[in-house]
Order: structure tokens, then sequence, then C-alpha cells
């Protein structure tokens, strides 16, 4: 079970991911992937389209999402998976979410405008995707309408943070969104931990939190991370008793910093979140 390919941590055009759900379980399986969790942020919209195309490709799919929640003022994200999409708590909470990216998005574009940016065509574009409008749908209107020369460069200058359309997120603290999980059978991950701004003093609090409010597993493994992250992200499994999960973050077949099917292994000493959920 080692040995398969696994990634438990993709995007698709029903959050901010480039390719629809189908298109993804394509390139997955054209990559050599065999296990594959499609995990949209806040919504579970493409789960069908994905577990069409799986079952046709002969991959298996790992129905998932990824949770936006706060915790000490900071965005922490949730990875739900092996999750019931159908699960009345989670599509209850997912609706509020998507409430809250949309009101989010409006209060951005309000802010743009009172800069003199044009934020109700910027709102338009953002919200004409397929998926939930999210902050990079927006940096992609303002490269398409000539106010930034990237995306990259459009948070630079509004989004990020810090900028001036920089906004708090209202999100759920970070114990709602492990409890829709858990309660929608999902097994809670910890996204991509070393991406967090925190003391080490904060990140053990973040993980002992966290557990204590039922999450079961870490990404170990994550898109674009170093050697290093993997190894600490590793000891804080370990150190907490939590499973280990491996996720590419892929968005984009543009962005070449975290491809599909080219992920380390999980190091040795860390449980598998897969171990009792693949035949």
């Amino acid at each position: 079970m080692q040995d398969l390919n696994i990634d438990l941590h993709t995007h698709s055009t029903c959050s901010d991911g480039a390719l629809a759900p189908a298109e993804l379980v394509a390139r997955a399986t054209a990559a050599g992937i065999q296990v594959l969790a499609l995990t949209d942020h806040d919504s579970v919209a493409g789960l069908e389209e994905a577990r069409a195309a799986a079952l046709a490709l002969g991959v298996t799919l790992v129905p998932g999402v990824e949770i936006s929640s706060a915790w000490r003022a900071q965005s922490i994200h949730v990875l739900g998976l092996w999750i019931d999409p159908a699960s009345a708590p989670l599509q209850a909470a997912l609706a509020g979410q998507a409430q809250r990216r949309t009101l989010r998005m409006q209060n951005i574009c309000a802010q743009l405008e009172l800069r003199g940016l044009p934020g109700k065509e910027l709102l338009a574009a953002a919200c004409a995707h397929p998926g939930l409008p999210t902050r990079s749908h927006l940096a992609a209107a303002l490269v398409a309408g000539g106010h930034a020369r990237t995306p990259d460069d459009a948070f630079r200058k509004y989004l990020g943070r810090g900028k001036a359309a920089q906004l708090a997120s209202d999100w759920p603290a970070l114990h709602e969104a492990v409890g829709w999980i858990t309660a929608a059978g999902g097994i809670a991950t910890l996204a991509h931990p070393a991406r967090y701004r925190l003391s080490a003093g904060g990140r053990r609090q973040l993980f002992a939190e966290f557990v204590a409010s039922g999450g079961g597993a870490v990404e170990v493994v994550a898109g674009a991370n170093a050697a290093h992250n993997a190894e600490a992200s590793a000891r804080w499994a370990t150190t907490h008793g939590l499973a280990g999960s491996v996720g590419s973050d892929f968005h984009d077949p543009q962005l070449s910093w975290n491809p599909l099917g080219r992920l380390a292994k999980l190091p040795a000493g860390v449980t598998p979140v897969w171990r009792d959920r693949l035949p």
C-alpha cells in the first residue's frame, strides 16, 4: 500500500482550480496517480463528476473538501478526507461558507472601488467562474484588467497581508471545522502546516487544540515543501499521535511547483492516513 501513488489534496474549477473535475481526474491518471482526493475550498460540488470519471478510469477517488477556519486570527485550512458529501450538517456548514466567501468578495471589491479601481467590474469577473469566488479569481481579474502584471503582483499590491484590500476573514473557529468533518464521517487533516506563521509555542498549541477538537491527521508531504518541512511535519505528526497525509495542493497545470504525480513518500514512522481506508 505504501507503493501506491497517492495525492490527497487537489482542486478543480469548483473552487480555484484550472481543470474541471473530470479533467483533473484524467490528468491525475495520466500522471500515474492511483488514489486521488478532490478537496475543493468549502465545496463538494465537483465530487459527483470526479467520482464518475474515476470509476471510468480505474482510479480510487477519495471524497474530500478543504474548509477554511480561524485560529488566533489566522486562517487555518482543514482537509476533510473520506467525507460523506451528503451529510446534512456538512451541507449546512458549506452553505454558510459560501455566504461568507461571497460577502468577503463584495467587501474586498468595495475597498478596491474606494481606491479608484473598477470594483463592480472586478466583482462580476471574480464571480463569473463556476466555483465559489476566491481571491485567486479576483487576482486573475486584476491581471486581466491591467491592474497587475501577474496574480502574485495582484497579491503584493492589493490582496496580500497588510495591503489595502486585504480584509480579515470571518471563518468559523478551528474546532467547528473539525467537527463538521468528523460529523460527516471524515478524517480532519491539518493542511500544509509549514505555511502558517507561528512560533514554536504557537504551533504546539495549534496541534494540541486540533487534536483535542477531534483532528486525526496532518499533511506531512505537501506540494512545494522542502525536505526539511516534511521532516518537521513528520515530527509533529508522531509527537501528537496524528496520521500523515500527502497532497500536492494542485491547482493549475501551468504552475510548475506542484505537479501531479511527483510527491515524495511519507517518512518512515508516520502512520498513513489511508492505512485503514484502502483495500
